[in-house]
């Protein structure tokens, strides 16, 4: 097959595992074990009709009944369209971005697509993982809730990935420990790494953070807390400044988003921490000055920021 035709089914598969994940995300944290289940037609949550087949197409079924429900003409949910456009992205970007397989793609002379079953588990593995990330995310916003049957399954999921040579970070570079064990083992020091209890996070917080670490080693569970910290004080200090109260937005979708700038970026960034930033430090006379004008701006900002909350509390 083209590269193109990969492509364009990820995309679909992306829209159409993000119609599920709708599903999910309604039904997994209701209280009442006979709304929870996954199985089943789809019925309109407002009046309870059963949804039509040809209603429920991703994206194309919103944008065709302009946002309100055929059976009783109820606005309904951009979120719907969102989520599947979303994932959609997600497995797009899974199928484009080379780094996803480990390895490249070997095409042939007519442009035609080999993908080698590392490859194929590469995706698919990562698929898995982006989805729970939209599912988890979706379901903490709406309840501040990181439901077990989510993470707990997830751990496990990226502990068996693990398995497959080179799906997960290596934990070890001696030539003598085989390349499976070093990622089963940087799997499990991932997880281990992600559920170090934290004061400051909840302990759905925390064991979501040991399901992302089971699936991006110990590395990628610390970059991904750093950069769910990050991104959580740039938007509470961005909420600040604007005069209003901050959003009351749980720890994560942070840790979500922290967790795909990692699956995505993670050696560009360690290459950027560990290696270019150092040397740079080293080379340009003007770095003692930078890096003090920045903790300043940051110390002044975190002041503006506790003052505010305090003030609102």
């Amino acid at each position: 097959m083209t590269m193109a035709v990969f492509e364009v089914g990820a995309a679909l598969t992306g829209a159409c595992v993000g119609s599920f994940l709708n599903v999910v995300i309604w039904r997994l944290p209701q209280q009442d074990p006979r709304r929870r289940s996954l199985g089943g037609r789809s019925h309109c949550p407002k009046c309870g009709k059963l949804i039509r087949w040809f209603d429920n197409i991703p994206v194309a079924g919103w944008l065709l009944l302009r946002g309100r429900a055929r059976c009783c003409g109820n606005t309904i949910s951009f979120r719907y369209p969102l989520v599947e456009l979303l994932t959609a992205l997600l497995f797009l970007a899974l199928a484009i971005w080379p780094p996803m397989f480990g390895e490249p793609l070997s095409r042939a002379a007519d442009g035609s697509l080999a993908l080698h079953g590392k490859a194929a588990a590469a995706f698919v593995l990562n698929a898995v993982f982006v989805s729970l990330l939209v599912a988890s995310t979706f379901i903490d916003f709406d309840h501040q809730l990181l439901p077990d049957a989510l993470t707990y399954p997830g751990m496990a999921i990226g502990l068996l990935g693990g398995l497959w040579p080179g799906m997960a970070g290596t934990i070890s570079s001696d030539p003598s420990t085989s390349v499976a064990l070093r990622s089963v083992l940087a799997s499990i020091a991932g997880l281990l790494t992600g559920v170090v209890r934290l004061e400051a996070m909840g302990l759905g917080d925390v064991k979501f953070l040991g399901m992302i670490g089971a699936f991006l080693g110990w590395q990628g569970a610390l970059l991904t807390l750093f950069l769910g910290c990050i991104s959580g004080a740039v938007f509470g200090v961005a909420a600040m400044a604007r005069g209003g109260a901050a959003l009351r937005i749980p720890f994560g979708p942070y840790l979500a988003f922290g967790a795909l700038v990692s699956l995505f970026a993670r050696d560009p960034i360690f290459g950027f921490l560990f290696e270019t930033w150092p040397e740079w430090q080293r080379t340009s006379p003007s770095a003692p000055w930078l890096l003090l004008v920045v903790a300043l701006f940051s110390l002044v900002a975190l002041y503006v920021l506790v003052r505010r909350g305090r003030r609102q509390g």
